[in-house]
């Protein structure tokens, strides 16, 4: 366990303020090293007597000197790599300064930018962020502090509230000196998010990345900057089409722990994750990667563009392993998206593919229940032809397979989810990605679908019928019906025996003595409930006969 950072015992602000002009100057002169060995000097003075903010400045400017001589075009990439490791491995070393320095040297992979423009951008982002949070917290404050009022029965004292308020002043005033300091550290940040990339090459972004994640390992209190570098290693390795390295930098990242991270940041992470291992076909990761994240979260409108990402991951990688079941539920939650509501034909081929894909789930209650509910819905009327298709499967009667191919297999076979050309989802993988079977492949399942629906509604129907009439009413032949019907009776679906030598299946099953000793007692009690009911009828009605001739 590290040990808990020292009280400040002296303040060299003064000094950093006099030293900075001093060692630009030395450094514009060609004298770096001197300005260095004095930036160091202080920088173990300040770090020795636990002065955060001016250590923090000092490491900044140490690297700032060596990214800008001669010039931000000609840095000297070795001594900036050389000076980092030093700083970071100094002895009793502040963590926020060594964070702020990896910070900074963050800012020469990426493109320059405008700090302020960039502030703002961020502080509107967090402040709509932060705004539901706020009124929600502050609603729970308001009935805490009315509860705690109720039951304490009395108010605050005279001295309990000028003892508050002093304290609330002395934190304003405590507030203010941190904000004074993190502007001095802001400059150096700003200057370097000015410079950014400047004369950085693709061979000297890669040691750049290398070396923050040198200096950030293992030191957790900079975890959400080695997530952000190796995010860019990983895309850095995706462009030159190493799809498995890329996937193993990113998945050694577990941003789920992270508490420091945001909750979006860490989503996109994640789906990140999923799209590299999808790519490099480990579909077995991907699945447990998909599970570290909380879909509550996209319950707010403002991730909807994470909610379609991923989910429409999830279609694909479904659609791999022929979860139609999973599929559907997907393409439910997508439907549910207001930017999906509101464009009438997303809206409509959603519901289509909800319809499609539910049809093509495996029968059993989870399926029959979600098809019973999803029938009931009246968005359901946009799409008839898709409507009717799902009454067929909900009513108990026979569907000839060739009179549901001519009415819907035009239809059907235009769509990318039975077209043989085309897969029902298209990826940008590379040459190791899933695969996803055609559509030929779902046709062959909706086909198989109407069979065990068919013989669903037979065995209702039916006690006992003979193969050639099965297979008559299946449209198959006998060797298809006996196969289909001995998927689902080993599916527990339907229960059946067959008598292969006579060609005769038996749907019903047959009771033991008990069974129909048991049948024969339910049917004498109500047969005597009917009868005790007839009697009391007859009863009233004769009472109510002598009543009326006695009057």
């Amino acid at each position: 366990m590290s040990a808990a950072e020292k009280k400040q015992e002296a303040d060299f602000s003064a000094d950093v303020e006099t030293l900075i002009p001093e060692a630009q100057s030395l450094a514009a002169s060609n004298q770096l090293s001197v300005a260095l060995e004095k930036v160091f000097a202080l920088e173990k003075k300040a770090r020795n007597a636990a002065d955060l903010n001016s250590t923090t400045r000092l490491l900044l400017l140490a690297c700032l000197l060596v990214r800008n001589t001669p010039s931000p075009q000609q840095t000297n990439w070795d001594l900036l790599a050389e000076t980092v490791t030093s700083l970071s491995k100094k002895h009793g070393q502040l963590k926020m300064a060594t964070t702020r320095m990896v910070q900074l040297v963050m800012c020469f992979v990426y493109p320059a930018v405008d700090p302020e423009e960039e502030r703002r951008r961020e502080q509107e982002a967090k402040d709509e962020e932060m705004k539901d949070l706020a009124a929600e917290k502050a609603k729970k404050e308001e009935e805490k502090a009315a509860k705690k009022e109720k039951e304490e029965g009395k108010k605050e004292s005279k001295e309990a509230v000028e003892a508050r308020r002093r304290q609330e002043a002395q934190e304003e005033r405590e507030r203010e000196k941190v904000g004074a300091q993190n502007a001095k550290v802001l400059e150096h940040m700003d200057a370097a998010k000015r410079i950014g990339d400047t004369g950085v090459t693709e061979e000297t972004r890669m040691k750049i990345v290398e070396l923050l994640r040198t200096v950030t390992e293992g030191k957790i209190f900079v975890e959400v900057e080695r997530a952000r570098i190796t995010l860019l290693l990983s895309k850095m390795l995706y462009t030159k089409g190493k799809v498995s390295e890329a996937a193993d930098a990113l998945q050694e990242l577990a941003v789920e722990t992270f508490g420091s991270m945001d909750r979006r940041e860490k989503v996109e992470f994640i789906l990140e994750q999923m799209r590299l291992n999808y790519e490099r076909n480990d579909l077995a990761k991907m699945a447990i990667v998909a599970k570290k994240i909380n879909t509550k979260l996209f319950d707010n409108a403002k991730h909807a563009d994470l909610k379609l990402r991923y989910y429409g991951m999830m279609i694909e990688y479904a659609l791999c392993e022929d979860k139609f079941l999973d599929i559907c539920k997907y393409y439910r939650e997508v439907l549910a998206t207001p930017s999906v509501q509101e464009d009438d034909a997303r809206r409509k081929e959603t519901l289509r593919n909800v319809v499609v894909f539910l049809a093509l789930a495996k029968y059993d209650n989870e399926q029959s229940d979600l098809m019973a509910r999803i029938e009931a819905m009246e968005d359901l009327d946009q799409v008839p032809e898709h409507k009717n298709l799902l009454k067929c499967f909900t009513t108990p009667e026979l569907m000839r397979w060739p009179g549901i191919e001519t009415l819907y297999g035009p239809m059907l076979r235009e769509t990318a989810t039975f077209n043989a050309a085309t897969p029902a989802a298209k990826s940008n993988a590379g040459a190791g990605a899933a695969t996803v079977r055609d559509g030929n492949h779902r046709w062959e399942q909706l086909h198989k679908r109407v069979v065990e629906h068919n013989i669903r509604v037979i065995s209702r129907y039916y006690t006992r019928i003979t193969l050639a009439r099965l297979a008559q009413l299946l449209d198959l032949s006998p060797d298809q019906s006996e196969q289909a019907l001995a998927d689902l009776v080993s599916g527990g679906t339907v229960w059946a025996k067959m008598d292969r030598p006579r060609g005769l299946v038996t749907f019903e099953k047959r009771r033991t003595n008990a069974d129909v000793l048991n049948a024969w007692s339910a049917d004498m009690s109500k047969l005597m409930d009917t009868v005790e009911k007839v009697t009391h009828l007859v009863e009233k009605e004769w009472a109510i006969h002598r009543a009326g001739i006695r009057s």
